[in-house]
């Protein structure tokens, strides 16, 4: 995985347009149904329209985060991933695999993944390793609670007075270790996606907003961005929530629906000319 193209279209805030990671879910589970395929052929069929709005990643999950799914354990993960991320490594179609097990990211570095978009609180020395030896990228995310499954049983926290400053605490220490073992591409996901159930619809949007408007503190970690266009329920809500992720100028976006995102990033081209 390399960094956008400097040559690449202008986004909103006169920033390099990011690459874009579109979802594709293995688990029935999932809260966003346009999201799920069934296996390799629907796979397949959602990728190419993905890559048809302007994808550059597909991100594979093989869990739900929906608080009320069923949990399953890493072979489960494992069973519904590997058919469809070999598929894709057949197709030469660039992947990640979004997972917080070791073990399960170490697997899909063997089925040809690209990126490992680690969503767990700490990843192993041999996980590392794994990763430089096979020259994928890693995300390491904001994970106060250990994972979304564990994040179900523990009572809720409330929020730093400074949200940015401890996501910066969280993650400076966990890139310093990826980059000591050799991996090149070290992206920070400081969560708009993953947040507690029992967090209400005001206090969540004003959580995502408070990180997206601090993005320049961010950056003060030196490593590519990767922010999620959270999936509101309402059509204008996700559109806004785009627009603002879109203007922080990160480098990844992680997205359900391209088409928006490029829609908007046409509404700043015709701006600008």
């Amino acid at each position: 995985m390399t960094a956008p193209d400097p040559a690449a279209p202008a986004t909103p805030g006169n920033a390099r347009a990011p690459k874009f990671l579109g979802v594709v879910n293995l688990s029935p589970e999932s809260m966003v149904r346009d999201s799920i395929v069934g296996g390799p052929d629907e796979a397949l069929a959602r990728t190419r329209a993905l890559r048809a709005e302007g994808v550059d990643v597909i991100d594979l999950g093989g869990r739900s985060i929906t608080p009320d799914a069923p949990c399953i354990d890493d072979d489960e993960e494992q069973r519904r991933l590997a058919p469809t991320a070999r598929r894709l490594r057949d197709e030469s179609i660039l992947f990640s695999v979004d997972t917080w097990s070791p073990e399960t990211a170490i697997a899909a570095l063997g089925w040809g993944a690209d990126m490992i978009n680690f969503t767990g609180q700490d990843a192993t020395a041999e996980m590392l390793d794994a990763i430089a030896r096979a020259g994928a990228s890693l995300v390491l995310t904001y994970m106060p609670y250990g994972n979304a499954y564990d994040m179900r049983t523990r009572p809720r926290t409330r929020p730093p007075a400074d949200l940015v400053g401890e996501i910066l605490g969280f993650l400076g220490p966990r890139a310093s270790a990826a980059r000591a073992a050799g991996i090149d591409e070290v992206i920070l996901d400081p969560n708009l996606g993953i947040i507690h159930p029992e967090t209400d619809d005001f206090e969540k949007i004003h959580l995502q907003l408070e990180i997206v408007w601090q993005t320049e503190r961010l950056r003060s970690l030196g490593h590519p961005l990767l922010f999620y266009a959270a999936r509101k329920p309402e059509r204008l809500a996700r559109i806004m929530m785009a627009s603002a992720v879109l203007h922080a100028g990160p480098e990844y976006v992680r997205t359900h629906e391209p088409g928006l995102l490029r829609a908007l990033l046409q509404v700043a081209d015709r701006k600008a000319t």
